[in-house]
């Protein structure tokens, strides 16, 4: 065993975050008593991969108020959300409706049989009924076209040149009634045009046959995708229906993100922004510090080769109190590197466990140790 001296050597959490918030906001609720408080960690991550659980009918689980509900107990500090909820409600309740209407299975059953197959008549399947629409659509208009030749009117144009109309009106007048005889006339009137209108039943023929093609052409179009659909439905719905999940999953995600939880356990150690104060996406609103493993560091004098993983025990009397008891930590090198211009010092980093059997700490964290008062002792140098 060697011993060396602590020429600047200083305690620094293992584990340590600055909570912000990755958007813009105010902070809405944060407790009063928070600096020194003990957290828990919140396996943020764990959340997010049961984001997706859903009811049998087509409702996601995690709504605004079960997410807040499973943080609750962990929220740190929490910022003014109700647009960003008020998102994810609506979008869940559409999800519901659009599983319900379109992806339940009793609905893609009929899909299958509108679409691609229909056991009972394979001939109705719709694009088949689409294509026997436009096989009568051309002969229609063949036939048509075939008899205004015959006629001689195709590609002549037609003219009506008079339209007349006769309107007849008689009033009954029951016996004893003492109507003027001049109202039970029989009246009667004629209203006559003169005029011209031109048509062209061969022109008007063709188009109406080729936007009757042009409908069907889109409605083939239509069925015929709808058919690739069905006969690839183990993937095609699916893939809707998640693709769907994920627009929701980002409304989940931007939710939570609204409230600060700590990853890890500790002990919140500043407090810069409060309850009515408006923050930026990523500034520190609460510092929260582990120190159950802490690193000293810092540089030490010891004439020797000083490596990694050679163990280390740091005796001090803490505050240098008079007639204080020395306090002792044990650790083991995680880093070193030769301290420059100056022989017999090094700059290192030593991973100690900071509690006693009893489980209290044994060093505050940013103590700085004392050169005359602090010895350190190396093993497996």
């Amino acid at each position: 065993m060697s011993t060396g001296k602590a020429v600047n050597l200083r305690v620094r959490p293992v584990q340590s975050a600055d909570l912000c918030y990755p958007v813009d906001g105010t902070i809405l609720f944060q407790p009063d008593s928070l600096l020194g408080k003990s957290v828990q960690p919140f396996n943020i991550n764990g959340l997010y991969e049961i984001l997706g659980q859903g009811h049998s009918d087509g409702r996601l689980m995690w709504e605004a108020q079960s997410i807040h509900q499973n943080l609750e107990s962990h929220i740190l500090s929490e910022l003014r959300a109700e647009p960003v909820k008020a998102e994810l409600e609506q979008a869940i309740r559409m999800r519901q409706n659009a599983y319900i209407t379109t992806y339940s299975d009793a609905v893609l059953q009929q899909v299958q049989r509108i679409y691609l197959d229909n056991p009972s008549d394979q001939s109705i399947v719709l694009h088949g009924l689409v294509e026997a629409l436009e096989v009568d659509t051309s002969v229609l208009h063949g036939t048509l076209e075939r008899l205004y030749i015959q006629d001689g009117l195709w590609g002549n144009a037609i003219k009506k040149a008079r339209t007349d109309t006769t309107f007849s009106s008689v009033l009954n007048v029951p016996p004893g009634v003492g109507f003027p005889t001049e109202y039970q006339n029989t009246a009667a009137s004629k209203s006559e045009a003169m005029g011209y209108e031109y048509r062209m039943p061969s022109s008007e023929n063709d188009i109406r046959y080729h936007r009757a093609r042009i409908g069907q052409r889109q409605e083939y179009l239509a069925a015929f995708r709808m058919r690739e659909m069905c006969a690839n439905g183990g993937t095609t719905f699916p893939n809707e229906l998640a693709s769907i999940d994920q627009q929701i999953r980002k409304l989940q995600v931007a939710y939570i993100d609204t409230m600060l939880v700590s990853p890890f356990g500790g002990v919140v150690t500043g407090v810069f922004r409060n309850t009515g104060d408006f923050v930026s996406a990523g500034q520190p609103v609460i510092r929260v510090e582990n120190d159950s493993s802490v690193y000293l560091v810092g540089t030490i004098k010891y004439r020797g080769m000083l490596r990694l993983n050679s163990k280390v025990a740091v005796s001090a009397t803490l505050f240098d109190a008079p007639g204080g008891q020395q306090t002792k930590i044990e650790g083991v090198v995680s880093s070193v590197r030769g301290h420059d211009s100056v022989d017999e010092q090094w700059d290192v980093l030593i991973l100690c466990s900071n509690r006693t059997a009893g489980g209290d700490p044994i060093l505050p964290l940013n103590y700085n140790f004392d050169f005359e008062s602090t010895t350190v002792d190396i093993t497996g140098a």
